[in-house]
């Protein structure tokens, strides 16, 4: 569905609440950008549903081939990302880490082969613990790193690069119209379309009713979209 449709079903919608619970374009436009973010939020694994003893949301990113596949938009990889004495830049869409992978080279039957190491990563303490313990030192064969402000850190220092593999934030969706005598005209051209797959609209779409004050559960928001397209 596109931006316009999903806005004419929601007026449709809007105009058989008897609350007055109206949509204006103006709030439709920034409705949009909340949902998307939430959306993203939910499908990556709220840290509010977390619960001492069961550290897992409900949704998180690889909780089902159907969740991997809905955020497949998002997933970015980085193949030889530059380290620069042990920390590794963020790149300006960053949003979540996946995985850091660093290409570790070894001869093997006088073959030079490439066996690729996951860097672990750990909590600040597990951190210090590690690079701070001989028995335990980090080494190319068994990397660590760790998630802070200015960057990803990488131990030991010697790499170089690595493959960084991570989920960037969706692209603001954008609403553009013109407002005439009585009616809306929708701008496609300068607008921006959701990156969701059309499965997920309904779901972006009863989160908009639900921030205004309309629930409706799914099988309910189908029977009006069935109806507003025999009565456009």
């Amino acid at each position: 569905m596109t931006l316009i449709e999903i806005y004419n079903l929601i007026e449709y919608i809007s105009n058989k609440d008897f609350d007055g619970n109206i949509v204006t374009p103006e709030k439709f436009a920034d409705l949009i950008k909340v949902v998307n973010i939430e959306l993203f939020r939910k499908k990556t694994g709220l840290p509010e549903e977390y619960q001492p003893g069961r550290p897992i949301p409900a949704e998180f990113i690889d909780v089902t081939l159907i969740n991997q596949d809905d955020l497949k938009p998002f997933k970015i990889r980085l193949p030889n990302r530059t380290v620069t004495a042990g920390v590794m830049s963020y790149p300006a869409d960053y949003a979540h880490l996946q995985t850091l992978v660093y290409n570790y080279s070894k001869t093997i039957n006088g073959i030079a082969t490439t066996l690729p190491r996951q860097v672990e990563m750990l909590r600040e303490a597990e951190f210090a613990a590690r690079s701070g313990n001989y028995t335990k030192l980090p080494t190319t064969q068994h990397p660590i790193g760790i998630i802070r402000g200015d960057g990803l850190y990488i131990l030991p220092a010697t790499i170089t690069s690595a493959d960084l593999n991570y989920l960037r934030w969706p692209v603001d969706p954008v609403f553009n119209y013109t407002i005439g005598d009585g009616y809306l005209t929708y701008s496609a051209s300068t607008s921006v379309e959701y990156e969701w797959s059309r499965g997920l609209h309904m779901t972006l779409t009863r989160m908009i009713l639900s921030l205004v004050g309309i629930n409706l559960r799914e099988e309910q928001l189908i029977a009006y979209s069935e109806q507003k397209l025999k009565n456009p």
